[in-house]
């Protein structure tokens, strides 16, 4: 058998054309369903594999992927690990589906100009509003984590940070807390400010003080900040990033007891299982998923007839860090 099976090969073992073939394969034409089975069968039999990119090229399409590296401090450890982690999702996504991946520096748009895509995904909920522009005029799908993409080939993500937070706050509020910290990171990175944002609507909505406290990446802060949230009269804490296990055991090694001087949610996005075995309250959400739903809705996306908005799923898992246990609640999967 020869490595690569052709349409000749099919069409010489069937005895028909090979235009009877292409119509077969592809379910074009009036032919009888008998003969178009029988064609597939032979087909089967051979080892037919289509070459998908060759039919993507017919139909104008690349099956390429651009993804676009956001711009940040390479000694912001959390934050290269979570493009790293989307970059990998991407890829793994890609191979599945036959399409390749081109990485594409957030600083220089104008590479666009020299590359031929069929999706530009971005994953940084600040991303670039240049480098969008840029794609948008080329007529390119955009997919983007977290921001309306303003064209009619374009897929918005909401990966489910700022429900997940409002979710976490909710659980807090049933248990009685009355005076929640939000705790997050110093910076301004683009999920971080998600989930403040979330914070401090919901905050404002039930006309409850906002006190967003922040601490440094390297967690030194983290003891002191700690102690001014307890001595400021706190009894619930809402881990806003994947601090959780930090803030967990040093309110610990502060004597305190857990929940009943001082109640705490985190919000996780990589590391759940850690917060799953301390037994703590947590809301984890799914930015990895992102890759796959961009498959699925990408031929949609090309069929330029408006965009569109995707919610990735979340999951609130109630733990021994708050009063009142309930039932894992979980948004809905897209």
């Amino acid at each position: 058998m020869p490595s690569s099976v052709t349409l000749k090969d099919i069409a010489r073992a069937a005895g028909v054309s090979t235009a009877a073939i292409s119509q077969a394969l592809n379910d074009r034409g009036n032919m009888r369903p008998e003969t178009r089975e029988r064609i597939r069968a032979i087909a089967a039999e051979l080892g037919y594999v289509p070459n998908r990119h060759a039919a993507a090229l017919r139909s104008g399409r690349t099956m390429t992927v651009g993804f676009v590296m956001a711009d940040h401090d390479e000694s912001d450890r959390r934050w290269e690990l979570h493009r790293v982690r989307m970059l990998t999702s991407l890829v793994r996504a890609s191979a599945e589906h036959g399409f390749t991946v081109t990485v594409l520096p957030e600083s220089n748009p104008d590479l666009l100009s020299g590359t031929t895509l069929d999706a530009l995904y971005v994953p940084d909920a600040r991303g670039s509003q240049t480098f969008l522009q840029a794609a948008i005029a080329r007529g390119i799908p955009i997919v983007a984590d977290d921001q309306f993409v303003d064209g009619s080939r374009g897929l918005s993500i909401r990966t489910g940070y700022d429900a997940a937070v409002r979710a976490g706050l909710d659980e807090l509020e049933r248990t009685g807390a009355e005076r929640i910290v939000f705790l997050t990171e110093e910076g301004s990175h683009p999920r971080d400010e998600i989930g403040r944002t979330a914070y401090e609507i919901w905050s404002a909505v039930r006309g409850r003080e906002a006190i967003v406290l922040t601490i440094d990446p390297s967690r030194r802060s983290l003891p002191r900040i700690l102690s001014e949230a307890i001595a400021g009269g706190a009894d619930a804490i809402f881990a806003g990033t994947e601090d959780g296990p930090d803030v967990y055991l040093q309110l610990e090694e502060m004597r305190l007891v857990i929940p009943r001087d001082v109640q705490l949610v985190a919000l996780c996005a990589s590391d759940c299982d850690m917060n799953r075995r301390l037994g703590m309250t947590h809301v984890c959400v799914h930015p990895e998923l992102a890759a796959q739903v961009m498959f699925e809705t990408l031929p949609a996306a090309l069929a330029d007839d408006g965009p569109r908005v995707v919610d990735l799923p979340w999951d609130l898992v109630p733990g021994a860090t708050t009063r009142r246990a309930l039932a894992v609640q979980s948004s809905k999967a897209p």
